[in-house]
């Protein structure tokens, strides 16, 4: 996106060689710099210029901002030269120490990294560079360190990441000694985990709560627990039900049932087959005989080894009555047959096994319906779903809302995208330009700084954005709420619920404009949130136009509820929404209620909706 106008590129180019040649290496950063604002254009060109710019930094004595542009090209050596050179006082992520060290984890040399991140009193960047070179020793040390620290003390999710992080470590060194010490750690982690779980679910923070539950999941994993396990599983299931993530749901089931089956827990691994079967059946979605399917074979495993483990006969009983509920319902009657069999085998008494051998009979001539139904395929599967959140929070806490430190660990991230690299690096430059104004607090700088962040497009961005929504200038929080419009993140309506109670009329004006644009499919629930609570007529409709472009029956179907219950302006956003909305599946629940409604201005308007989309 381009930060600025001017006349055109090639005319700016032509200036800064100009400038270059002669020599004029402050004139000619400033054209550089208007041109590397530029950050759609091609790869080779916008590289050049960053190549000029490197060098009119380095001639201008700016150690640091050649630096970033070094390391955004991955020019190591050059980079190591110009942090080299910037002074080591202080600490925090703009000090020497802390600069050669992001470049060191861009290089991936862990071990240098974690050390000077160590002296430049950055422990969580330490702890996790420790991480990586998979030091579990120093790792250990390192988040102990953490235990204490004075800043997390009234930080219950942070300290329960801290004290996770450091019994993982303690369970990746030998001896019983450190056994106990993980042992204890992870208790007090699950138990912090679990609380502060139930106290985002009543503050609406569903996104937070879902964060706990993928720990403790984690938890479960690591530490073979299955009753972990499935708490985080499970937890995390109904809160994706809750955001209508249907696909996500199915891959949480998935992957819940695999790691069951591997853990020889049949009972629950044929449960789960039969809540996804459920689910399915629900959301309309083709997998649900597949599941019923996958069910009845695994009660029938379930029963066979209740018989090979002793256990007393009627819990076999109930698995393989359960197994032939679900061969029937998918057509399957041999299974059907084979289940009642089995049954008839079981030491129940002699009136029993009769009574089941008869019913199995009844199923000998029964036609078999061939069975053909797809199962949940691997392409909606997301490979990389569960993000080392316990890593990643703690160093949005140590990073403190500071966009310097954001957009630093942006820059040489090869993970990120050209664009979005690009952006950061020009946040970091205008922050130097800035500095060396003496105007790094200054409301215009805040402001641009606001701006930029948002055209981020990065979830790093928010947190810098939501420390910018607390300075007490209404300008400053006009800005950061404006940029949230282009953060396509749940945790964007955090921010955007707050400046609507704004005192600054300007602040709750720069609110709406946010929710016109923040119209994302895993918007829908804090949209219809805001829609629920809000008085202001304005905002309530501008909810609604953002709900009509998320596209989803989801959508369409709220939308037809406020047609048919509300009045005025609300009932003409709905209208306006519906007539916008592209959903071929929206047209059936339109006609049906179109069919039974009473209100005739009601009827008219759904009769309208119905022929423009025939």
């Amino acid at each position: 996106m381009a930060r600025r106008t001017f006349a055109s590129i090639e005319s700016t180019a032509d200036q800064a060689e100009s400038l270059i040649s002669q020599g004029r290496w402050a004139e000619a950063e400033k054209a550089l710099r208007e041109l590397v604002s530029q950050t759609h254009v091609i790869d080779y060109e916008y590289d050049d210029w960053l190549r000029r710019l490197g060098d009119a930094y380095r001639m201008l004595g700016r150690a640091r901002e050649a630096g970033f542009v070094y390391l955004y090209l991955h020019y190591f050596d050059q980079a190591r030269a110009s942090f080299d050179q910037v002074p080591a006082s202080g600490d925090g992520a703009a000090t020497a120490p802390a600069l050669r060290a992001r470049l060191l984890e861009v290089e991936k040399r862990w071990t240098d990294a974690a050390t000077l991140y160590a002296s430049a009193r950055l422990p969580v960047h330490a702890a996790v560079a420790w991480e990586r070179a998979k030091d579990a020793t120093r790792a250990a040390a390192a988040w102990e360190g953490l235990l204490d620290h004075p800043g997390l003390r009234d930080r219950d999710y942070e300290l329960a990441l801290v004290h996770f992080d450091y019994g993982m470590a303690r369970t990746r060194q030998d001896g019983e000694t450190a056994s106990s010490a993980a042992r204890k750690s992870l208790v007090d982690s699950q138990q912090r985990l679990e609380q502060v779980a139930d106290d985002f679910e009543t503050k609406g923070e569903l996104e937070r709560a879902f964060d706990c539950y993928q720990i403790l999941l984690k938890l479960g994993k690591d530490s073979g627990q299955f009753e972990n396990l499935a708490e985080g599983y499970l937890n995390c299931i109904r809160v994706l039900r809750s955001d209508n993530l249907k696909f996500y749901v199915l891959q949480y089931y998935e992957d819940f049932i695999k790691l069951a089956l591997e853990r020889g827990e049949l009972h629950a691994a044929a449960t789960l087959y039969q809540e996804a079967a459920e689910f399915a059946t629900k959301n309309g979605l083709p997998y649900d005989r597949r599941y019923q399917a996958r069910a009845a074979d695994t009660w029938v495993k379930c029963a066979e080894k209740y018989v090979t483990s002793g256990l007393p006969p009627e819990m076999a009983e109930n698995a393989l009555t359960a197994a032939a509920s679900q061969f029937s319902a998918v057509g399957d009657y041999a299974g059907v047959r084979s289940a009642f069999e089995k049954m008839a085998d079981l030491d129940l008494g002699e009136r029993a096994r009769k009574r089941f051998q008869q019913i199995a009979k009844r199923y000998a001539s029964a036609p078999q319906d061939p069975f053909d139904a797809p199962a949940f395929p691997d392409y909606l599967k997301q490979q990389h779903a569960y993000a080392d959140i316990w890593f990643v929070d703690l160093l949005e806490w140590e990073m403190d809302g500071d966009p310097f430190a954001v957009a630093a660990s942006i820059v040489g991230d090869l993970r990120y995208p050209n664009g979005i690299r690009r952006r950061a690096l020009v946040v970091i430059l205008t922050l130097a330009d800035a500095t060396q104004r003496k105007a790094e607090t200054e409301v215009e700088t805040l402001i641009e700084i606001a701006e930029l962040l948002g055209e981020l497009q990065s979830y790093a961005a928010l947190s810098p954005l939501e420390k910018l929504y607390n300075h007490a200038d209404a300008r400053v929080r006009r800005a950061a709420v404006r940029a949230m419009r282009f953060l396509y993140f749940k945790r964007s309506f955090g921010v955007v619920r707050r400046a609507l109670g704004d005192t600054d009329p300007q602040v709750r004006e720069a609110a709406l404009v946010a929710i016109a644009g923040l119209h994302f499919p895993h918007a829908f629930n804090p949209l219809a949130r805001i829609y629920r609570e809000a008085t202001d007529v304005r905002v309530r409709a501008a909810a609604l136009e953002a709900i009509g472009k998320i596209q989803t029956i989801e959508a369409g179907e709220l939308l037809i509820q406020v047609l048919r219950q509300e009045e005025g302006p609300l009932r003409e956003a709905a209208t306006a929404a519906l007539a916008s909305l592209d959903n071929a599946d929206v047209v059936p629940i339109l006609r049906q209620h179109h069919e039974i409604e009473q209100n005739p201005r009601v009827r008219d308007i759904l009769g309208t909706l119905l022929r423009r989309s025939a």
